[in-house]
């Protein structure tokens, strides 16, 4: 590998065309520039100038050699550059949430964006499994999840909780209690999804109503199942049955006047907790869609 520092006083040689000029730009000697230049002519096992008075005129071999310099220059400046990558308000940023977590928080990384167009964000909704297996394979660096994560693979910052709700048809009766909410689920049946089972599990466990804790939701009849999460609720407000879903999926439907969320005893939450790799610090470009992240969901 031929000395970049030589190479460095060939180009300012070559651009000068004097011996004195180059050794005051390199803050040399003459004979340090001198020395550079035949150590270099010794790797080349070339000439690369030739001397005229204070002058110098390229051999064939030396302009090859400084046009070489110049592209190692260039391609080292290039190389620098690509490592103030980790600007604040420029890069690519994805973030993968549930889709009910992905509705709250989308339209502010959407304004996020607005302001720093030089952002380009991603979200990607994905199961929690999914979420945590891509961090700790590093194919995911920022991911947001409910329930603290037990692995030494994976950071994770609380970061608020989310209100779950047994959504009902509207069109029941207005008296609904816990004597006969057995009786309705039963009846109704479950619109399913891929969170619902451990919803479900969750709001039985946690909604403080002994006769609701009784209920295996493994055994409760179904009506139906869809995993889009903007659907899932179409038939519940048709009466066609019910389902467990964090209550903000109400604020992103027309139909929520056809709705209503069961009142239990106790309210039940879900935490949330971002989640990153441990080894390493995120890009600065993600502290402020983390901040944004924060100011919505905490």
């Amino acid at each position: 590998m031929i000395n970049p520092i030589w190479l460095d006083t060939f180009i300012t040689l070559v651009e000068t065309g004097n011996f004195t000029r180059t050794a005051e730009q390199r803050f040399m000697t003459q004979p340090g520039v001198s020395q550079h230049l035949k150590k270099l002519e010794e790797v080349c096992q070339c000439d690369l100038v030739i001397r005229l008075g204070k002058g110098i005129q390229l051999t064939e071999q030396g302009q090859r050699v400084y046009h070489y310099a110049k592209n190692q220059q260039a391609k080292e400046q290039d190389f620098i550059a690509s490592l103030k990558f980790d600007a604040p308000y420029e890069g690519r940023c994805i973030v993968a949430c549930s889709g009910a977590i992905a509705q709250r928080i989308y339209p502010a990384l959407l304004a996020l964006q607005t302001q720093h167009s030089a952002l380009n964000i991603h979200v990607e909704v994905a199961p929690r499994r999914t979420i945590l297996s891509g961090i700790a394979n590093n194919t995911l660096e920022l991911g947001i999840v409910t329930n603290q994560p037990e692995s030494e693979d994976i950071h994770s910052e609380y970061l608020g909780e989310e209100a779950l709700g047994l959504i009902l048809p509207r069109s029941l009766p207005d008296t609904v209690d816990a004597a006969t909410l057995k009786d309705i689920i039963n009846h109704l049946g479950l619109i399913n999804h891929p969170d619902a089972m451990h919803y479900l599990q969750r709001y039985f466990n946690d909604c403080g109503e002994p006769e609701v804790a009784k209920i295996n939701p493994n055994k409760l009849p179904h009506a139906g199942y869809i995993n889009q999460l903007s659907q899932i609720l179409l038939p519940v407000s048709e009466g066609l049955g019910y389902t467990v879903l964090p209550t903000s999926t109400l604020d992103f439907v027309s139909f929520a006047d056809k709705l209503t969320v069961y009142k239990a005893k106790n309210e039940v939450t879900e935490p949330l907790y971002s989640v990153q790799t441990p080894h390493s610090a995120l890009p600065a470009r993600y502290q402020a869609v983390k901040q944004t992240i924060n100011q919505v969901l905490v």
